[in-house]
């Protein structure tokens, strides 16, 4: 007769594995730290984030938000806003609010305490040299967070927001499938992940500047509005100062 303890042995690692995937990859998790992942159900508003940025099409997309009057939330990688400080300087002076989504977008499960610290920490003050400000809201790359993630974001003071709708628009997809993807998902309260930049720099996000204003006019014909993002997580700070 086979001894079970290979078997116990193995259904605990298996258990083991699927509990570290939750607890860094799972937009939802809160069991390394504070994660806000959508707003209130409670309201007729969502907001616009998007990630990966600036880069060439981030014009666009502001060009868009400026004709509907509308505010988004960018979360930025630092080398990109070395690359492009004209256009990261012009999201913060045209009311949109800026988040800190790494230096190179790595994977911060497969980053040392000392490598996180450093991809954050650089981001912060490449941000704020290039924009004026200095970001209070973090992204990680592909949402994936660590416990050295969250002791970095604790000492720079940011707060940790992800994401429950997204347009998959890393993927190749046109205006009408972006679209889709966040309409068809789409509630009160909800974050909506997009992106204007590409983390490798090898992919244009022309079908995301084509898919908002589809998206923008969805959102409106039912009842949705957008609204900047710490508004709708009821940041009573940016309310005051609104």
């Amino acid at each position: 007769m086979l001894s079970p303890l290979p078997l116990i042995a193995g259904a605990i690692c298996s258990a083991g594995a699927a509990s570290i995937y939750y607890a860094t990859y799972s937009v939802r998790s809160q069991w390394l730290g504070a994660t806000v992942w959508r707003g209130s159900p409670d309201t007729s508003a969502v907001a616009l984030t998007f990630d990966d940025g600036p880069g060439p099409d981030t014009e666009r997309i502001l060009d868009v938000l400026g004709e509907q009057h509308l505010c988004a939330t960018f979360f930025m990688i630092g080398r990109h806003v070395e690359r492009f400080p004209k256009t990261a300087a012009r999201v913060v002076t045209e009311g949109h609010e800026v988040g800190n989504h790494s230096y190179s977008h790595p994977i911060f499960l497969y980053q040392s305490r000392r490598q996180t610290s450093y991809q954050l920490g650089r981001t912060q003050a490449v941000i704020a040299y290039e924009t004026g400000t200095e970001p209070e809201l973090a992204r990680p790359p592909c949402g994936v967070r660590t416990r050295a993630y969250f002791r970095a974001t604790r000492e720079l003071g940011l707060r940790t927001v992800q994401w429950d709708v997204a347009g998959f628009d890393w993927r190749h997809r046109n205006a009408d499938q972006i679209a889709q993807s966040v309409l068809s998902r789409v509630c009160a309260g909800s974050i909506i992940l997009l992106h204007d930049g590409d983390s490798e720099g090898k992919q244009d996000r022309r079908a995301t500047v084509a898919a908002l204003p589809l998206i923008i006019g969805g959102l409106s014909a039912r009842g949705l509005s957008v609204v900047p993002l710490r508004r709708l997580l009821g940041d009573t700070k940016f309310e005051r100062a609104a």
